[in-house]
């Protein structure tokens, strides 16, 4: 499980092992090949540490990245490459854009963040708003049919990095609550050089897909292609662990 859900980090020892333990580039490839190598004018929305940004911005595309979190853009910004992205810490809402973005991506299910109807209405109101008219809206979330978060118990979550600034980092995960499609879980991490030890609580919405197509299409999408695994498999309501879409504006 990514220890992502909540992006608004402000340790910054979470900050720093944060690629650490969310290590992995299945969805970055996945998206960089449904993107293309055409240069394009591309938003990272809800960004984190900026890897997948640096990374488009390196393929050739001119990338604005933003998050709310302005202790991640500011650990973004000290990364290698990042002079070729440009940072913005803030919402879209408050995003001067300029010219329309032919891509949004919104990446590591940090649209799960978006915790009630208005919040999800928003955005993607927002993202229609700031694409061209061919432009596409890339994005994933956890499917709620296969309950993920059962397995995000200490038992099954525990695992450790090795961080040159902490030395081991342990981590493990607990879920304190499900409330409908809320679930709210606490990451706990410790620091065995000084035996350190953070807890950051989380929530994250799980939002069935049937609702959101119909969320999709309601804020103004022409189409949409779900696919329910980075291999490109169909979308199974039953069975698929994500719930990958590509909108198109």
């Amino acid at each position: 499980m990514s220890a992502d859900a909540d992006h608004l980090y402000t340790d910054s020892r979470l900050i720093a092992v944060y690629d650490l333990f969310n290590a992995g580039d299945r969805d970055f490839a996945f998206y960089a090949s449904v993107i293309g190598v055409a240069r394009q004018r591309i938003l990272d929305l809800g960004c984190g540490t900026g890897t997948f940004a640096r990374r488009l911005a390196a393929a050739g595309h001119d990338v604005v990245a933003i998050d709310p979190a302005p202790a991640m853009i500011e650990y973004a910004r000290r990364q290698p490459g990042a002079d070729t992205v440009r940072w913005h810490a803030c919402e879209l809402d408050s995003l001067s854009t300029g010219a329309p973005f032919d891509a949004v991506v919104m990446t590591g299910h940090a649209f799960q963040c978006l915790l009630t109807n208005d919040a999800i209405d928003a955005v993607l109101r927002g993202v229609r708003r700031v694409l061209a008219d061919d432009g596409r809206f890339l994005f994933d979330t956890r499917n709620p049919r296969v309950a993920p978060w059962r397995a995000w118990t200490p038992e099954h979550s525990a695992c450790s990095v090795e961080s040159r600034e902490f030395g081991v980092v342990d981590l493990h995960h607990a879920v304190s609550a499900v409330d409908g499609t809320i679930v709210t879980f606490d990451t706990h991490y410790r620091f065995r050089r000084d035996e350190s030890r953070l807890t950051n609580t989380s929530r994250l919405r799980f939002i069935a897909q049937s609702e959101l197509r119909a969320r999709v299409a309601a804020a103004g999408f022409s189409s949409a292609d779900w696919y329910g695994d980075w291999q490109r498999a169909p979308f199974d309501d039953a069975t698929s662990a994500e719930i990958i879409a590509i909108c198109r504006a």
